[in-house]
């Protein structure tokens, strides 16, 4: 079992956004900078987790029995004495956007060589590094159980999320 807290004020994703050019003839997805900034933080957040024992052991393959479970409890400031935070934004896309950086973190990511032209030969950037290529160890299908809770909160210091993730097992099934 894995556990850990984010502090600040939990995000959802975002999708992308049609964008055409001048004279509508051609198109582009945008995806909001904001947005992007945001998942970059995730990233860093759980890529820094990427040697803890007990999330690598969860995210090799053959350790899985069935799949992985993630409990997610969102912290939203808001006004009221309700204990639960009942506005936008929707409880799916903020777990979305933490499981979307989770699974594209160093917790799952593996570098397995370098890019390659049709030819074999190795591809370079504008900078003339050789660009990695990556394979993630386990796909976000692999999720088979989820629990998520929004909660209202009085401060914004307090806003965050938690997650847990543990191993789907055979008494969980029973």
């Amino acid at each position: 079992m894995f556990r850990a807290v984010y502090q600040g004020r939990p995000k959802p994703a975002e999708r992308a956004r049609v964008r055409f050019s001048t004279g509508n003839k051609t198109y582009y997805m945008h995806i909001p900078e904001t947005y992007r900034a945001y998942q970059n933080r995730l990233k860093d957040f759980f890529s820094q987790y990427a040697e803890d024992a007990d999330l690598k052991e969860l995210f090799r393959a053959r350790n899985l029995i069935y799949g992985l479970s993630i409990k997610l409890v969102f912290r939203l400031k808001g006004r009221g004495q309700h204990p639960f935070y009942q506005l936008r934004p929707d409880i799916d896309n903020l777990y979305k956007a933490v499981t979307d950086a989770l699974f594209l973190s160093d917790v799952n990511i593996k570098h397995v060589g370098f890019e390659e032209d049709e030819e074999g030969n190795k591809i370079l950037d504008n900078d003339g590094n050789l660009i990695k290529k990556y394979k993630q160890k386990i796909d976000d299908s692999r999720v088979v159980h989820t629990e998520l809770l929004k909660l209202r909160v009085d401060t914004e210091e307090e806003e965050q999320f938690t997650i847990v993730i543990r191993n789907v097992a055979e008494e969980d099934i029973q």
